[in-house]
């Protein structure tokens, strides 16, 4: 069986049925990604009895079908019965023959069941039904996987100033004076990078008023990790009204779990405060492609509610995506995908970024109606391994409420 890597056409899958149901933007995802083949004369394109869950529409030539009782009909392209699929019920009745050259599209029966469903659902009242979440989500990452896979995956780009800083960090000729010339060409991210200097967080004994003292201070690592999330806000902007509310909310809770990230780091031996900072900004960065795709693809915002539990479910894969193609360290893939698996337990005794995470994350929902749906604080396994694994109930409590200062003044640095 030879294969053509041409693409079908979209007017051609408007004249098939049911593809003729299918929305606008299903169709046209199917004309990028659905290749014609052509099968030779004398070739079988599938066999009676056979069970393969795809659907063939013939596009060109005629293709001879055989059933049981060896009666035979003949179908020929453009006829009404290529309209439809060839012998699509399953286990199949027929034998499918090519008589002469043809050509064909194959589909996935669960591709093309989920785009059906998709185009019912958008059509029906305004009061959306239940939406089958599982397969929405089967479909959604198929989709984000296959554009990953081909590089096509719209991927927020990681800031220009962010990868000229850590380009010029990884060059051995760079001083730190280098380093201060670019961060210089952006004079708030400078000014942000004193401030950070002089916080809570790093305050040395005495004061730091230039953007290379505060390099100085803060190290080339640290100063590549802040740059990164200082610049990170940047990306959490979307143009659909409807998604706006939800991405201001995304960057607040991303700013209190990173600025409570920040304040357990320092009090958990081993753990870099800025490291930690940058593990909370970054633990929900996969809901950002799936926006994005929403934006794209508005029938997903059909159901709201549904929309927001699919994010949920497909945020760590993507994630981990995400970070992967920014090409960051498997301490900070793991924070992008795992920072939501409370029962997570990496085997090890020392906390880890991810473990940080977890529990930034449980005590900003503390007070809020989202706690309820969460296991308690003291019952995950990332508990007993901050403080040196020391960590109680009012040692926990204490230090959030000591360092309350500190967590504000910290969003009010990465806020902006």
């Amino acid at each position: 069986m030879a294969q053509n890597r041409q693409l079908v056409d979209r007017s051609t899958l408007v004249k098939l049925r049911p593809l003729n149901q299918l929305q606008s933007d299903d169709l046209n995802d199917l004309a990028r990604n659905t290749y014609v083949e052509t099968i030779h004369t004398g070739e079988t394109l599938f066999s009676r009895g056979d069970q393969e869950p795809v659907t063939f529409f013939l596009l060109s030539g005629k293709v001879t079908l055989q059933s049981h009782n060896e009666a035979s009909q003949s179908v020929q392209a453009e006829s009404p019965q290529a309209l439809i699929p060839l012998s699509n019920k399953k286990p199949r009745n027929e034998t499918a023959v090519a008589d002469g050259d043809i050509t064909v599209i194959r589909l996935s029966d669960q591709l093309l069941g989920l785009m059906l469903n998709s185009a019912k659902l958008a059509s029906e009242s305004a009061t959306p039904p239940p939406v089958d979440v599982d397969r929405v989500v089967d479909r959604l990452f198929v989709k984000l996987y296959q554009d990953y896979t081909e590089d096509k995956l719209v991927v927020p780009s990681m800031p220009d100033i962010a990868v000229r800083v850590r380009t010029a960090i990884q060059d051995p000729d760079k001083t730190a004076d280098d380093i201060a010339k670019i961060v210089q060409a952006d004079p708030a991210l400078a000014a942000r990078l004193v401030q950070v200097a002089n916080s809570a967080l790093y305050r040395g004994q005495s004061a730091v008023n230039s953007c290379r003292m505060a390099i100085t201070r803060l190290g080339l690592n640290q100063t590549r990790n802040l740059v990164f999330s200082f610049a990170l806000k940047q990306l959490f902007q979307t143009q659909t009204q409807i998604l706006r509310q939800r991405m201001i909310a995304l960057w607040k809770h991303t700013t209190l779990v990173a600025s409570l990230s920040a304040v357990l780091a320092r009090h958990t031996p081993g753990l870099d405060i800025d490291r930690a900072l940058l593990a909370g900004l970054i633990h929900d960065i996969g809901l950002l492609p799936v926006f994005a795709y929403a934006e794209r693809y508005p029938q997903l915002l059909v159901n709201v509610e549904a929309f927001d539990a699919i994010a949920q479910r497909l945020r760590g894969d993507i994630g981990a995506m995400v970070m992967k193609k920014w090409e960051f360290e498997p301490d900070l893939i793991s924070v992008a995908n795992e920072a939501e698996n409370w029962q997570r337990d990496n085997g090890e005794d020392k906390a880890d970024y991810c473990d940080i995470v977890i529990m930034a994350q449980l005590h900003g929902f503390v007070g809020t109606p989202t706690m309820a749906a969460l296991p308690a604080i003291d019952q995950v396994p990332a508990y007993r391994k901050l403080v040196d694994g020391e960590l109680t109930p009012r040692m926990s409590l204490n230090i959030l409420e000591e360092a309350r200062e500190d967590v504000r003044e910290v969003q009010q640095l990465l806020t902006g």
